[in-house]
């Protein structure tokens, strides 16, 4: 069996995982259909913000972890650009979407439709979302097109089909977890500037203060609400810091908070200097 027979066969056996997140692709009354991502995701921090990292590898059960492999397996065989690069694989299965345009991909997109079907070719709408489209066969074969500049959906298909999108959501200047992990090591020291309200004299206060002895880059905000952060992102020369993070209303002192922040890349080595309204310390 090559690679597509093998990974079909997973896939229409596989229970797949619910997805209600997707409403772009939801049909009127739905409010979710099987599907799930493999690969590369945008990352929040407590459901609030970013972490130092952007994107980091979505967990799912092993049964999806090995479609995912054998997926990117079946990429690297047939998709036919070598210098096509994709973070992600969109797996959907037997659902009809609606006409839609993709959110978060950059640049263009590969489709496969996989399994025992007939019909659902992909419809685009290359001369616009209400112009006639054009029809295109992707059962067991790769096409290219961006998603996010086209709107698309399925026909309609009887048996089973599963489509597969190979897709990148990661831009320069974006930081994957390994990235932020490896980068975090390389320090000794950082220092952390935590519950100053008085963003006006921070600074003068500690961030000359701090610069005289270390780079900016090793230095971190953490501000406790989007209104703070707006006002700290005003006030100070990004030159002067690394990252502002935004914490969580729950954490007093936002130690919890900063300790969290850089348990990922584990504190072996790196020494964290707490700067807080308070006390400065090294």
């Amino acid at each position: 069996m090559d690679t597509i027979e093998i990974l079909s066969k997973k896939l229409i056996d596989l229970d797949f995982p619910k997805n209600k997140s997707r409403e772009n692709v939801l049909k009127d009354g739905d409010t979710e259909y099987e599907g799930f991502v493999s690969g590369y995701v945008k990352t929040r921090f407590r459901g609030r913000n970013t972490c130092g990292y952007n994107f980091s590898l979505k967990k799912n059960k092993k049964a999806c972890d090995e479609c995912f492999e054998l997926g990117k397996k079946l990429g690297e065989e047939l998709i036919p650009d070598p210098d096509f690069k994709f973070s992600s694989i969109q797996f959907n299965k037997n659902y009809k979407m609606k006409k839609h345009v993709d959110k978060n991909n950059v640049g263009k997109s590969y489709i496969i439709g996989l399994g025992d079907y007939e019909g659902g070719e992909l419809i685009i709408y290359f001369d616009g979302k209400d112009n006639p489209p054009t029809k295109i066969d992707i059962k067991n074969k790769f096409y290219t097109f961006d998603g996010n500049k086209y709107w698309h959906e399925i026909a309609d298909f009887t048996g089973n089909r599963i489509s597969l999108v190979y897709y990148n959501i990661i831009k320069d200047g974006d930081r994957t977890k390994e990235d932020f992990i490896e980068y975090i090591k390389t320090f000794q020291y950082v220092a952390c500037i935590s519950s100053i309200n008085n963003y006006k004299n921070i600074e003068k206060e500690c961030l000359d203060i701090l610069l005289q002895k270390m780079d900016s880059e090793k230095i971190f905000i953490f501000v406790e609400n989007m209104e703070e952060f707006k006002k700290y992102k005003k006030h100070i020369s990004e030159d002067k810091y690394n990252q502002i993070v935004i914490g969580n209303k729950r954490d007093k002192n936002g130690i919890d908070l900063i300790n969290k922040f850089f348990s990922v890349a584990g504190d072996e080595g790196l020494n964290k200097i707490i700067v807080d309204e308070y006390t400065f310390t090294q």
